[in-house]
């Protein structure tokens, strides 16, 4: 049976208004359609195959979940979450009108902040399409929603920090002494100003970015609060470009939009 789902996506402070609806097919074949609301969150719809209303429930999900992640990779942006808001089973009449049998609503979203808005010229919105529409390998998609939970964090900065030192050290293969020592020397090729600093415990050069993820853990007097603030930007970037390079080998064609 065919089933046509509503849903939404909830952006954070920054938000993206499309110029016009974007409309295209998922790898699953799945027909999306993703257009503004009045509130500037994206408004979802989806027209899928499915043998049961669980199931079409289910892929759905899947569907809301693929677009936010890809959606906060592509363009660097926190999503608040998503959820169906509408779910109707149709079938065609001998006549051929489409009768809706049933229909399922979610619960709302309560949001105070203000919001920045960026808008999606045509060319983007071509381009968004065109990026949604293809299928990913899977260790990419699994990496991308971790991005995805890492720059949504709601919690202290501190808390995006873990989440994202954790997300480059993983795309670093080698024992835990080695991988740290490979993420190293890549950052000192991105970045050639980085702070260095000798770590007697791992006897190897670390960066400012491995030394605050260790302070981490340490109890101090002084936490560094300030200098993870000052280095989350940056260590993000650092993130994303090693997504693109460990993982698709073509950075020009995964950055943003």
């Amino acid at each position: 049976m065919e089933y046509k789902v509503d849903g939404i996506i909830k952006f954070q402070e920054d938000k993206l208004r499309p110029a016009h609806p974007a409309s295209f097919s998922s790898p699953s074949g799945a027909q999306i359609t993703l257009n503004s609301t009045d509130d500037n969150d994206l408004a979802v719809g989806i027209t899928l195959e499915a043998d049961s209303e669980a199931n079409a429930k289910a892929m759905a999900e899947i569907e809301l979940n693929r677009i936010s992640n890809f959606l906060s990779y592509f363009h660097n942006i926190p999503i608040s979450g998503n959820r169906i808001t509408r779910m109707v089973p149709i079938s065609m009449t001998p006549e051929g009108n489409i009768v809706p049998t049933a229909h399922l609503t979610g619960h709302g979203y309560l949001t105070a902040k203000a919001s920045v808005v960026h808008g999606l010229g045509p060319k983007s919105v071509e381009e968004l399409c065109h990026h949604l529409e293809k299928e990913y390998p899977d260790d990419f998609e699994d990496v991308v929603s971790r991005w995805k939970e890492a720059i949504s964090a709601e919690a202290l900065a501190l808390g995006k920090y873990l989440l994202l030192y954790r997300l480059i050290e993983s795309l670093f293969e080698g024992n835990k002494s080695n991988n740290t020592e490979k993420l190293t020397e890549w950052i000192k090729t991105k970045e050639p100003s980085v702070q260095i600093y000798y770590c007697n415990r791992r006897k190897c050069d670390i960066t400012i970015y491995t030394r605050l993820r260790d302070n981490i853990h340490r109890k101090q007097k002084q936490f560094p609060f300030r200098e993870i603030n000052n280095a989350l930007p940056k260590l993000q970037n650092l993130v994303k470009q090693a997504i693109g390079e460990k993982l698709e080998g073509q950075q020009e064609d995964f950055g943003k939009i």
